[in-house]
């Protein structure tokens, strides 16, 4: 099988690409990615890259890359391209909204790159399996009314800023053009990662608190949390990939893990 991973130069969907190259030594993938491979990704890919072709391109331009990758045999894709817009950091950097130095770029990349790459995938049947990677943004912080308590995973969304919007809207998107077009299509809701491939880039503009920390104890600088109140759980980067890779095999429709 050939997966095709968008947003594949990334934190997350990186990780995603080695480990189906790690999985099967005839497997094969291709990232499509605005951004090229920088030297952490190089590194990265290095043992598995004469498996892996990189297609640099806006996925907002399928005519930039719909022929290319018409050529590679894709069978499943998994669609993570995203712009991550968050304010992380001091006390000061988190009252910055990021989203509003580009609202309109956030909107058309995270919802209508995912309606480029469904129409691409319902007009090619050799394509079995859609997974979008969603985000645990689609839920309100402290759940539908009440805080203190476990927010329910199995139903209650209310997302505030514009990532979380076009991740719910990108899920029933999702939906919508499975019923329509009988495609397998899945979304995978992830939340706070951390572990290899956690670096800045292009779309995503932050390091995740464990990895900020971890820098900072190998620094010996001093370091000063803004709450030491817990707001969530972590997965590790590898666990996720394991998870949504596992969503690339099953053949359940239309759900959401």
């Amino acid at each position: 099988m050939t997966l095709l991973v968008t947003g594949g130069t990334g934190f997350v969907m990186s990780v995603v690409a080695r480990a189906w190259l790690d999985r099967d030594p005839q497997a094969r993938a291709v990232i499509l990615d605005r951004s090229g491979l920088d030297a952490a990704a190089e590194k990265h890919f290095a043992p598995v890259r004469d498996r892996l072709t990189v297609i640099a391109a806006d996925v907002l331009d399928p005519k930039t890359w719909s022929a290319t990758i018409d050529k590679q045999g894709i069978t499943a894709i998994v669609h993570g391209a995203t712009i991550t817009p968050i304010s992380r950091g001091s006390a000061s950097e988190a009252k910055r909204q990021p989203e509003a130095e580009d609202p309109a770029r956030i909107v058309d990349v995270n919802l209508m790159g995912t309606v480029r790459m469904l129409d691409w995938a319902r007009a090619r049947p050799e394509v079995k399996r859609f997974v979008y990677v969603s985000s645990g943004s689609v839920y309100r912080h402290n759940g539908p009314d009440w805080g203190g308590e476990p927010l329910p995973e199995d139903g209650y969304v209310a997302p505030l800023t514009l990532y979380g919007i076009s991740k719910f809207a990108s899920e029933m998107v999702t939906n919508r053009y499975a019923d329509l077009f009988g495609l397998s299509a899945v979304s995978v809701r992830v939340a706070s990662v951390y572990g290899p491939m956690d670096r800045a880039t292009e779309s995503r503009n932050f390091r995740h608190v464990p990895n900020r920390v971890a820098h900072m104890a190998l620094a010996g600088e001093t370091i000063r949390p803004n709450s030491l109140e817990p707001v969530g759980d972590y997965a590790t980067s590898t666990d996720v990939a394991a998870a949504i890779l596992a969503r690339v095999r099953h053949d359940a429709l239309h759900t959401v893990v």
